[in-house]
């Protein structure tokens, strides 16, 4: 039976990051997804590491460094969930955040997106963001970024697009517009998506 959610993380020498993000994703209370880990040529050991300690994640080796977008669409070509989702590998998610995703897009048949808000890994009171915003002159941005998360962004709002570190895409929305797109390779796709 197919997952309801693909997880890709894009990895490049992380290796001490990953015991954070996979047990976080071991405690999730929503239990129906897969964990992609699509390796961009690591030469730090990822590989032996995660099929030692992870066996329940699936690793896509990658021969050389194809970036961001080159290892999300290799995920995503292997991915076999009704919802996508993007995770940055230096993450440690919140027990209720796949469940909390997945109330979401059930309150919101129509999105096809969700984004999630992102405390700094290192600073966990401060924001990465609460979802990107795009102005009239063309610049993208994360809402929220490096302010003390206060609960400004508690409440549930419209965004223009989910921060690549942590977003949820319906797969059908993807089928219809078409993923990443390569000339990105780091920083601006999720806009792009968006």
């Amino acid at each position: 039976m197919k997952p309801a959610i693909s997880i890709i993380i894009p990895h490049l020498n992380g290796r001490h990051h990953l015991d954070d993000c996979f047990q976080s994703l071991r405690r999730q209370t929503w239990r129906d997804f897969e964990v992609l880990l699509v390796d961009n040529g690591s030469t730090d050991g990822t590989q032996a590491y995660v099929a030692e300690n992870y066996p329940e994640v699936k690793l896509i080796q990658l021969p050389q460094n194809r970036g961001f977008t080159g290892a999300c669409n290799a995920g995503w070509q292997a991915a076999q969930g009704e919802i996508i989702i993007l995770l940055n590998n230096d993450t440690e998610a919140d027990p209720e955040w796949l469940a909390e995703v997945m109330a979401a897009f059930a309150r919101h048949p129509r999105a096809g997106s969700v984004a999630s808000k992102m405390r700094l890994f290192d600073r966990r009171d401060h924001l990465h963001t609460a979802g990107d915003f795009y102005r009239l002159d063309g610049i993208p941005g994360n809402r929220g970024v490096w302010q003390a998360d206060v609960g400004q962004f508690d409440q549930e709002e419209m965004v223009f697009s989910a921060c690549g570190g942590s977003s949820a895409y319906r797969r059908a929305l993807l089928d219809e517009i078409g993923f990443l797109d390569d000339d990105f390779f780091f920083s601006c796709e999720d806009v792009d998506v968006g």
